[in-house]
């Protein structure tokens, strides 16, 4: 009598990866870093800054070997300014590389849709507290921007894992919610125009500006920066996705000749 392999795919491997993504999602819109805003002389100045600050903290002992072979710091001459940074895209990215297609689409399109319903059961999963009514945010944009970065992210590495594939997934997981983003903010101001008659109203061009500038202009170098790290994190972990996911290869009796036989 012969034997069939049957093959079953892993459908527990697949929950516990659709929910281990969105808690992640979780971790990231919870997790706030003050950084310096990303422009070349604030940068500059906070380098000089935290330089300064070092030079200062060395013991007074080591001072004259410091200036010796260190040579000084010129003090910064402007004030450092700083944004409140928060990592969702550079973990969209990992979700994507990390899990790949369709399953860290899956984590991340639930875990929109956990904000959008949580307040409904008295749960806030959106740093800004979610609801129904969040697509009118400014940043509910970037959260669609993100199940886009995780397709992007986990068909372009789905087969290939080399070097240029992992940055051409950043840079198309970046695209992808940094566009959708802004198309968003585009579309409030279009339907907003429509809704108040049809004219673009001056204010409106200063805060498409200023969301802008927060959501994209000042994140996208961290983002970039954060994604590359994310990606290689993620390397050695792909391996954690293919245990879970992998078929369940059992015998199956093939009992057509008995059939046979007994007809």
């Amino acid at each position: 009598m012969a034997a069939r392999r049957a093959v079953r795919k892993s459908f527990i491997g697949q929950g516990i990866l659709i929910l281990l993504g969105i808690e992640l999602l979780f971790i990231a819109t919870f997790t706030s870093l003050e950084l310096p805003v990303a422009t070349g002389k604030n940068l500059q100045a906070s380098v000089q800054k935290e330089a300064l600050e070092i030079r200062q903290a060395v013991p007074s002992k080591y001072k004259e070997k410091v200036d010796k072979y260190v040579p000084g710091v010129i003090p910064p001459t402007q004030a450092v300014r700083y944004s409140i940074y928060s990592p969702q895209a550079p973990m969209a990215i990992f979700v994507g590389y990390t899990f790949g297609w369709p399953l860290a689409t899956i984590s991340c399109a639930s875990f929109v849709v956990l904000g959008l319903l949580g307040p409904v059961f008295n749960l806030h999963p959106f740093a800004g507290g979610g609801g129904l009514n969040y697509y009118l945010e400014p940043g509910f944009g970037y959260l669609l921007g993100m199940i886009a970065a995780t397709w992007a992210v986990g068909y372009i590495t789905r087969n290939k894992r080399s070097s240029l594939n992992q940055i051409l997934a950043v840079l198309a997981g970046l695209a992808s919610v940094h566009v959708v983003g802004l198309a968003y903010l585009l579309g409030t101001c279009v339907v907003l125009a429509v809704v108040e008659g049809g004219a673009i109203q001056p204010g409106w061009q200063q805060w498409l500006f200023q969301e802008f500038r927060n959501l994209s202009w000042y994140q996208l170098p961290y983002d970039a920066l954060f994604g590359l790290l994310a990606v290689g994190a993620g390397f050695p972990l792909r391996w954690l996705s293919g245990r879970l996911t992998a078929p369940d290869i059992g015998a199956r009796k093939d009992n057509s000749k008995l059939k046979e036989l007994l007809d």
